[in-house]
């Protein structure tokens, strides 16, 4: 059973300058909750209770917003905002938190290199912190688990893009497949070429790793001076297999600018505080375009 999981919150943000001067992207606000909020919701409906997250230097604000405040939590209680404060405590029992700092820009292999010991030896998931998926049944984080138990070998979380926007994920070469899940033994980060389209599944963000993901770290290539999680997931695909899993939900890149606007949009649509009023508003507004 899998009981661990690895975000990778270490970018600067740079997209979204000059917001990420002060302010860590994952913590960009998807209506009344941060981004990160969001993929930690999806660890956690899957079972999952201990996250450790890679963290800049900079990136304290993320530490507190999911440790506790009983200072806050007293004075929203004694303001009679019970729902509030309820909400407060929840954020620091959803899961067992530890934070990794990522010093320089080093890649995600070596992101990923900080919670070797902490992995303790187990498989875990993998998640960007950038990317937020939506589903409204079974999380991805629980769809590549439940793979995962199945076939015991590392499983990335895939969906197939168009061959025009390939070249900016990763591809990936099939061996056999059936039922959304592929046999794959190789990956090529984003390719350059045509020969090195192996197939329009592009990993998107959602991976369960085995324990000797760490040592295909330490053999892989460093590409001006950073280390790819890609690269390594190559050569356990190359070695002996893994899966991938072309899992259902909608993702959401919340690295780039229109992809963070339209999530918002569509989170918003589905609140239901918040939606009928939100779809109203955009009606009006779009006789007006």
């Amino acid at each position: 059973m899998v009981t661990k999981a690895v975000i990778l919150a270490g970018g600067k943000g740079t997209r979204f300058l000059p917001y990420t001067k002060a302010y860590p992207k994952e913590m960009l606000a998807v209506v009344d909750k941060p981004a990160l909020q969001l993929i930690v919701e999806e660890i956690v409906s899957a079972g999952i209770t201990d996250i450790f997250v890679v963290l800049s230097p900079d990136k304290q604000a993320v530490v507190k917003h999911f440790e506790k405040d009983a200072t806050l939590e007293q004075l929203l209680r004694s303001q009679g905002k019970v729902t509030e404060a309820d909400s407060v405590k929840a954020l620091s029992e959803m899961a067992h938190f530890t934070y990794g700092w990522q010093q320089s820009v080093t890649g995600t292999g070596m992101a990923v290199m900080l919670a070797e010991q902490w992995a303790d030896g187990q498989p875990f998931v993998v998640l960007n912190g950038d990317d937020v998926i939506y589903n409204e049944g079974e999380t991805v984080t629980h769809q590549i688990v439940r793979q995962f138990d199945k076939v015991g070998k590392s499983v990335v979380g895939v969906q197939e893009v168009g061959r025009d926007v390939i070249y900016k994920y990763a591809s990936c070469k099939v061996v056999e497949g059936r039922d959304r899940l592929f046999l794959i033994d190789d990956i090529i980060e984003k390719p350059t070429s045509q020969d090195q389209i192996y197939s329009l599944l592009a990993p998107l963000g959602r991976y369960v790793v085995t324990n000797d993901i760490f040592d295909c770290i330490r053999n892989s290539p460093s590409r001006n001076g950073e280390v790819c999680l890609t690269d390594a997931l190559r050569l356990q695909a190359q070695q002996h297999g893994i899966y991938a899993y072309d899992f259902m939900g909608k993702r959401y890149d919340f690295g780039d600018k229109l992809g963070y606007v339209m999530g918002v949009t569509e989170y918003a649509l589905r609140d239901e505080h918040l939606g009928d009023r939100y779809r109203q508003y955009l009606k009006k507004l779009a006789e007006s375009l």
